[in-house]
């Protein structure tokens, strides 16, 4: 049964009717233990293949340079092996039960093709800018307490493997798993999308633990907007294409900002 069936007239970010419609043979309690499977296994994935595969010790670092940037390497390496353990077990999972991977997971094309994208980034730049304002401005807040832990990583040798798990791997392992796994279950329910959209945003967020409240708040914010995004399109192809673009634009602007500045 579809959350919200698509329309002929829907698809647009600002008109018609909203185009997401819930296509998975997944239950609401099912999907969640299948999510957290899924991180889960990857995580222990990570931790124990990167050694079996002669990479080196990911958590006491890489053979070779010795201190912190081989304890860097060996971590970047780590989160690229989670990333991508985290695509194939979210792949695997759609494809249960008789599920479609394309439905399951919204890989839909966007309704209006490079439009709907256009809009999707500048609606985007709207909210950045709100939310840019309301921390500086009302909360008085840091916005770089969060990006502090980044800069050496986009700065160093690796920034190339950086900017691939940042802005390639985080964006598609984790629309993949909660926007397009994880919400399709919840939103056949009685929570519908936006009680969905809510439960799989929080637990999203979740995994941004070690961000300050703000930092959490703002998460939590993007989270949101990208499940809209899904809402209006009913492409999960659009909102992770805003969260790379997010991501690798906020790496951009940690590389070629004067370090001194961060400070």
């Amino acid at each position: 049964m579809s959350a919200l069936s698509p329309t002929s007239a829907g698809g647009g970010l600002f008109g018609g009717a909203p185009a997401y419609e819930a296509r998975t043979p997944w239950g609401a309690w099912a999907g969640l233990a299948a999510t957290v499977a899924v991180v889960g296994l990857s995580i222990v994935g990570a931790t124990v293949l990167p050694q079996l595969l002669g990479l080196g010790d990911t958590l006491g670092g890489l053979p070779g340079p010795a201190g912190g940037q081989g304890k860097e390497a060996a971590g970047l390496r780590m989160v690229a092996v989670w990333q991508a353990l985290m695509v194939g077990l979210t792949l695997l999972a759609s494809a249960l039960f008789g599920g479609r991977v394309r439905d399951v997971l919204a890989l839909r094309g966007a309704p209006q093709g490079w439009r709907t994208y256009v809009g999707a980034l500048m609606a985007m730049a709207a909210l950045q800018l709100l939310l840019a304002a309301v921390q500086h401005i009302v909360l008085r807040h840091d916005m770089l307490t969060d990006l502090r832990q980044f800069v050496d990583l986009v700065r160093g040798p690796d920034w190339l493997v950086t900017a691939a798990v940042v802005g390639i791997g985080a964006p598609l392992s984790e629309e993949l798993l909660f926007r397009g796994f994880l919400l399709s279950a919840l939103a056949r329910t009685r929570l519908g999308f936006w009680g969905a959209a809510g439960v799989s945003t929080l637990l999203w967020t979740a995994m941004h633990v070690g961000y300050s409240i703000v930092g959490l708040a703002e998460v939590f914010a993007i989270g949101l907007f990208l499940s809209w995004l899904l809402w209006r399109t009913g492409s999960l192809r659009v909102a992770i294409f805003c969260h790379a673009a997010y991501n690798s634009l906020i790496l951009l602007a940690m590389r070629f900002v004067d370090p001194s500045t961060l400070a």
